[in-house]
């Protein structure tokens, strides 16, 4: 029997990044096929330049109709290109039955009915269901019951975003295109049924963006994108010292922010010669950066109106600070909240900064 095959593409706040995958033994992943492109980005919902967007999504198409055979291609919307709406429904039967499939779409269908042509629903998923004896569930279906209640999550991307990856795709040839919420993926993949039914905190940390979502049961309760992440901290380091993005990438990735001795001083060695960066001076930089992260985050907490339990983490992923070393530490400490650096479990793929392209290819396969 031949393996599925699934193409996706992740659109990231610096990259673009396209692979072609099917499923490994134990929940892995067997890539096919992997190439990323560079970009200016995005910010508030819009693209800096969407034609360059728009001629990776062109390549990427080519690529994928010249290597694979699947009709199908998986792309994943960026928070801030998308909307979460909850909502409340009820349906009722005539007398007691199990409850079929079509039941809970009927639910879906009562609760919510996007009429607008800024947006198309991409997603759809359940916060809780509820049967007409008060029991909670995740999946009702087969479950005995004259109602079904449920909490229900719906996300629309903005057509924006859509006509710019259809124009792109369908002028290339590939006909069928799936979006889906980056987050919402990220959320199912990452962190367990468990904790997602308690609530939790998904914070994907980008290079220019960064997204908070707060995730209850299978869906999206509240989501806010906001313009930081680790660009930002390095274009601090890059003003600090006078230097280049990529001195100051690197410098970045040699700060520590647990360790360091008054005097330190953070080395380079280039081509020519060595060079020498205040190691005080680069944490100073780096700890303003975070607590302008942390400051959107609280008021990201605040906006959304959820009174969240203490015991509940700050779930982080991406790469903006991932690799920043005491970076965990230092923002458990100024958000008064536990913190938690999550990547995918898969064998030499356990990196935050694939966090967001490994929950699309498992959502893709899912299927």
């Amino acid at each position: 029997m031949q393996k599925k095959e699934v193409a996706v593409v992740d659109v990231g706040s610096s990259n673009v990044t396209a692979v072609i995958a099917e499923r490994g033994i134990n929940k892995t992943f067997v890539i096919k096929a992997r190439f990323s492109y560079d970009y200016d980005g995005f910010n508030d919902g819009e693209f800096f330049d969407i034609e360059r967007f728009r001629n990776i999504l062109y390549t990427i198409a080519l690529k994928i109709k010249k290597i694979s055979k699947v009709e199908t291609i998986y792309v994943g919307v960026p928070g801030d290109f998308t909307k979460v709406f909850v909502r409340e429904g009820q349906v009722s039967f005539a007398k007691k039955k199990k409850v079929a499939e079509e039941d809970v779409n009927a639910l879906f269908e009562s609760a919510y009915n996007l009429s607008s042509d800024r947006f198309t629903l991409i997603n759809r998923s359940a916060i809780v269901y509820e049967l007409d004896d008060m029991r909670r569930m995740a999946n009702p279906v087969g479950a005995l019951a004259s109602a079904l209640k449920g909490k229900l999550s719906f996300i629309v991307c903005d057509n924006y975003f859509m006509d710019a990856v259809n124009r792109a795709f369908n002028g290339a040839g590939i006909k069928k295109v799936e979006c889906v919420s980056t987050a919402l993926a990220e959320a199912l993949y990452l962190i367990d049924a468990e904790n997602r039914d308690r609530m939790a905190i998904l914070v994907d940390v980008g290079y220019i963006s960064t997204n908070l979502a707060i995730v209850q049961g299978d869906g999206i309760v509240y989501q806010k994108p906001f313009g930081y992440g680790g660009g930002y901290i390095t274009a601090a380091l890059t003003e600090k010292f006078e230097v280049s993005f990529d001195v100051a990438e690197t410098v970045k990735k040699k700060v520590s922010l647990s360790r360091f001795s008054p005097n330190s001083a953070i080395d380079l060695i280039g081509d020519d010669d060595e060079h020498f960066y205040s190691a005080e001076e680069a944490k100073g930089a780096v700890i303003t950066s975070l607590d302008t992260l942390c400051d959107n985050l609280s008021k990201a907490i605040i906006s959304s109106g959820y009174r969240l339990p203490d015991y509940i983490p700050f779930t982080f992923t991406g790469g903006g600070i991932s690799y920043i070393r005491g970076a965990k530490e230092y923002v458990a400490n100024k958000l008064k909240r536990a913190v938690e650096m999550a990547a995918p479990k898969v064998p030499l793929m356990d990196k935050p900064t694939d966090s967001s392209l490994l929950s699309i290819m498992e959502l893709a396969l899912e299927q």
